[in-house]
């Protein structure tokens, strides 16, 4: 039927009308995407940042109180050398008073025994008290600890500072508790934490501003919905970047002002503390020349007080600082003098701007992974035919993978950097198996748990579907991540890894499986390992930053509580997402498997290749924490070296790929990767220092950046190969990389104990063999037999 000319001429305004008004509902959507992104990214960077200064604010605070308590702890040690017993020290609470008397702010101070017992306060002898159980682990040195010999928490309102006392034979005996308001210490309520977030609320406000003229009050939105996503992705990262350095600015001003003044708080709490204790001596009728040990005693100050380079005790009416009276005439005998150390504040302002940076890259890459999230759910296509749709579910599925992807790898990476670390905790020898090797048994257990899972993965998910999987993993990541903060011995925290390794598998296998199955294979699967990355790099430095504030079980408490809105995003956002079943012949699987494990150029490959490839990776997941924590490395820092290890992967991944696939192949490829591998892990045997260390980590992220790559597409064109379904082809893959990752530890434990260079030399020159034994057996790329070049005929 041929439409009438009312028709012809109405239509095209009502269709304008409608592509106004929907226009006007995309930008709205859009600046309330923008809004939410906004409370996001500040939130999460303005918290982090000042987690961190918080921290490092407090525990230089209670280095300070501390040189006065372990003024104390010296003189109980001294009488306890000279005879007198712990548990029947007469005169104990005139010895407490006296840091009562040199430190206003301390309200309690006791004496403790390791179990926790109180033996003394400042009234004298204490019976049946214990103190809270909170505060057993920080009193026994296993939390808080910011030396071998200090520790402290909050608790309460307080702030409970520990020192160990010794007694004969250097034996840890008791335990000193000073007992301080919280109010001295940055907390919620300090001045610093205010402004911060009136400067926080102003540049969100102005923030905001910008974003309604940008959204609502320009042409922003037209054209086609592409250029749209483009447009609102380049507009979020440079608005809400240049939002953040401008915050980030002002943090680095603020902290810089807070810690100038802590270092002047310290130099006179110094000063009065070292010029009471000498007014106690001319108290007693002595002077300075009647004193042995003064040196010693300013020496054992300026170690203990980092701020403090050094303290004088001049002349008196000479210099500034603070004078010391003789009581008996009122006359000024002496002045004493702190000096305040700058390339200490230097360095804290260098710490600061170093995780400020930190926060900055993961920040960005938040801002990616939610923009492109956020604005493929809620785009649409606003061009003016009545005949085009919102885009279908199945076209925005890449997209969806990539963004759960993103947050499955932060939940299931947070605790990734300080699993080894956390093992050495509750370390318990084991019969028959050295220590090294008991301390890879928790990544070795979770790479246990991922190949069973992924075995049943693939075999169930034909069966059950994707979802059912999918759920049954993510509530084992709850419980294996629960378990592992609840767990405070090697054999139920080893038990908790493989339940969280068994949820991994389930969760990563139907990922894989849903990328490859889709129409847009190739899409998908970059998309995956676009969001793999970003969720690596994200969860690690996040769990490593946080652990370093809030302690290695709430880490796992905080991961298992992030799962929820995997959940959520799965139930929401891709219920009608289903896996492709491909049939592949009347063989069955049990002669596929066969064929599999029986192809020499199959063999060849993974034993020569594949497998040393990620056992090498132990280097990183397994080693380099204990290394790092052992040569007194921060878990932030320790995370930044997993982050340096991602970005070469991110930046570099893209174009090595490419310039190795044209110029080298997949062959040639592989082993240029695996001998950058052999080079990173010669670095560190050669020098075995940190620099070293960060170098070998560095190398890998480059070897990885492309090797793997480069290893999929050789493994998925392999004869043996390319007639499995998807998900069982997925699945092998799958376990062979859990595989190396298992045996890394076990092989970098025992081969450890042979020393540190010995050991990881050992396991260079095995793989440079291997390496050298595969260029000599395998003549032919996989995908050219028979004339046919399967690379570019394959579909995986």
């Amino acid at each position: 039927m041929i439409p009438s000319k009312t028709n012809t001429t109405s239509c095209p305004n009502h269709e304008a009308g409608n592509y106004t008004l929907s226009t006007k509902k995309t930008s709205k959507k859009m600046l309330l995407l923008s809004v939410l992104l906004l409370v996001v990214i500040m939130a999460f960077t303005g918290s982090l940042n000042y987690m961190t200064f918080v921290d490092n604010y407090n525990k230089s605070l209670v280095n300070t109180y501390f040189v006065a308590g372990n003024e104390l702890v010296r003189k109980i040690e001294y009488a306890l050398n000279y005879g007198k017993s712990i548990n029947n020290f007469y005169g104990m609470s005139d010895t407490l008073n006296e840091l009562k008397e040199v430190v206003d702010e301390v309200e309690q101070v006791k004496v403790i025994l390791p179990a926790g017992e109180v033996l003394y306060n400042l009234d004298g002898f204490v019976q049946n008290e214990h103190i809270p159980e909170k505060l057993l682990r920080t009193a026994a040195f296993k939390q808080g600890a910011i030396s071998d010999n200090c520790s402290y928490q909050f608790y309460e309102g307080k702030c409970h500072i520990y020192s160990k006392i010794f007694g004969p034979g250097s034996d840890h005996v008791a335990t000193l508790e000073m007992v301080l308001t919280g109010d001295l210490f940055m907390g919620f309520n300090s001045d610093y934490t205010k402004e911060l977030a009136l400067y926080l609320a102003g540049v969100a406000l102005i923030t905001l501003c910008l974003l309604y003229i940008i959204f609502l009050r320009t042409k922003f939105l037209t054209g086609d919905i592409k250029a749209h996503r483009k447009r609102v992705l380049v507009t979020l990262i440079v608005v809400l970047g240049s939002v953040q350095l401008l915050y980030c600015g002002i943090n680095y001003y603020l902290f810089k002002n807070a810690y100038e003044e802590l270092a002047l708080q310290s130099k006179s709490f110094v000063e009065n503390t070292v010029a009471n204790n000498i007014e106690i001596v001319y108290d007693r009728g002595l002077s300075l020349d009647d004193v042995d040990g003064l040196e010693q005693y300013v020496d054992n100050i300026e170690a203990g007080l980092s701020l403090i380079n050094s303290i004088s005790i001049a002349e008196p009416g000479t210099g500034d600082g603070v004078a010391v009276t003789d009581s008996s005439n009122f006359r000024e005998v002496a002045r004493v003098s702190a000096r305040i150390s700058s390339d200490y504040l230097n360095g804290l302002m260098f710490r600061a701007l170093l995780d400020m940076l930190t926060v900055l890259i993961i920040s960005f890459f938040f801002m990616v992974e939610l923009t492109l999230l956020a604005t493929n759910i809620t785009g649409g296509n606003n061009a003016p035919d009545r005949n085009r749709k919102w885009i279908e579910p199945i076209s925005k599925a890449p997209q969806l993978i990539r963004g759960l992807t993103f947050i499955v790898n932060i939940c299931v990476f947070m605790s990734i950097t300080f699993v080894p670390i956390m093992m050495q905790k509750v370390y318990r020898p084991i019969p028959g198996l050295p220590r090294d090797v008991v301390l890879g048994l928790p990544i070795s257990a979770e790479m246990s748990g991922g190949i069973l899972a992924i075995i049943l993965a693939g075999w169930l998910i034909d069966k059950k579907g994707w979802r059912g999987i999918f759920y049954t993993g993510a509530l084992f990541l709850v419980v294996g991540n629960l378990l592992s903060g609840l767990s405070d011995s090697a054999g139920p925290f080893v038990i908790s890894r493989a339940t969280a390794g068994l949820g991994i598998g389930f969760i990563l296998m139907t990922l894989r499986s849903l990328a490859v199955s889709l129409p847009e294979r190739s899409s998908a699967i970059a998309e995956f390992s676009a969001g793999s990355i970003a969720g690596l790099n994200c969860g690690a430095v996040i769990g490593g930053m946080l652990a370093d504030r809030i302690g290695y079980q709430a880490v796992f408490f905080l991961s298992a509580a992030t799962v929820v809105f995997v959940f959520i995003y799965v139930y929401k956002l891709m219920a009608d997402l289903e896996i492709e079943y491909k049939v592949t012949g009347e063989i069955s699987a049990w002669s596929k498997f066969v064929n599999f494990i029986s192809a020499k150029n199959t063999l060849v490959f993974l034993f020569f290749i594949f497998i040393p490839f990620f056992i090498a990776g132990a280097f990183l997941d397994y080693y380099f924490p204990l290394f790092a924590k052992e040569h007194s490395l921060t878990q932030s820092d320790i995370s930044r070296a997993f982050l340096l290890n991602g970005l070469c992967i991110i930046y570099l991944g893209p174009v090595l790929t490419k310039f190795v696939t044209r110029n080298l192949g997949d062959r040639k490829g592989m082993v240029l990767s695996l001998f950058i591998v052999i080079c990173a892990l010669a670095v560190f045997m050669f020098f075995g220092t940190i620099p070293a260390a960060f170098v070998t980590v560095i190398l890998l992220g480059v070897a990885e950046s492309f090797g793997v790559a480069m290893q999929t597409s050789y493994f998925l064109n392999l004869r043996s190969v390319r007639d499995l379904e998807i998900n069982k082809a997925i699945a092998y893959f799958s376990v062979i990389v859990n595989a190396g990752r298992m045996a890394g530890p076990i092989i970098f434990g025992i081969t450890l104990t042979l020393g540190i260079r010995l050991g990881v030399g050992l396991i260079t020159g095995v793989m440079l063999s291997l390496l050298v034994v595969f260029m000599l057996v395998s003549g032919n790329k996989p995908g050219v037999e028979n004339g046919v070049n399967e690379y570019h005929q394959q579909n995986y």
